[in-house]
């Protein structure tokens, strides 16, 4: 069970930053699925936002894919106002949205800088 993939996570105010680098397996997704639950409820029902830096992400097995669809459906179903993903291609936005197709129920956008990202945030009611 060696997980593959690194990863950061913050609290900045209402916002919980995530940062992915390299490649994630199954192991590496459920790690980080874990450490997102544990940040939402912290928010104890409160609504919150995303900001997910996958500029250094470099892809996932299906396995990690499947796990971030499980992972975003129950994402929708908590008190999440918005998300703002930092990618470094369109071909990058696409094969997340092909892979976990809930993102297309969220909130979402997708963006190449941070300062754009946490404008977008910062603009949602």
């Amino acid at each position: 069970m060696i997980e593959h993939g690194e990863y950061t996570v913050l609290l900045v105010g209402n916002i919980i930053e995530t940062k992915l680098k390299g490649s994630f397996n199954e192991y590496g997704a459920l790690a980080y699925k874990r450490v997102i639950e544990q940040k939402v409820k912290e928010f104890q029902g409160k609504p919150f936002m995303m900001l997910v830096d996958d500029l250094a992400l470099e892809g996932a097995t299906p396995e990690a894919y499947d796990l971030m669809q499980e992972y975003t459906v129950w994402l929708s179903q908590q008190a999440m106002k918005a998300k703002a993903c930092l990618v470094s291609s369109m071909a990058q936005k696409e094969i997340m949205l092909q892979r976990a197709p809930a993102l297309k129920e969220q909130n979402v956008a997708f963006f190449k800088d941070r300062e754009s990202a946490l404008e977008w945030l910062n603009q949602q009611p």
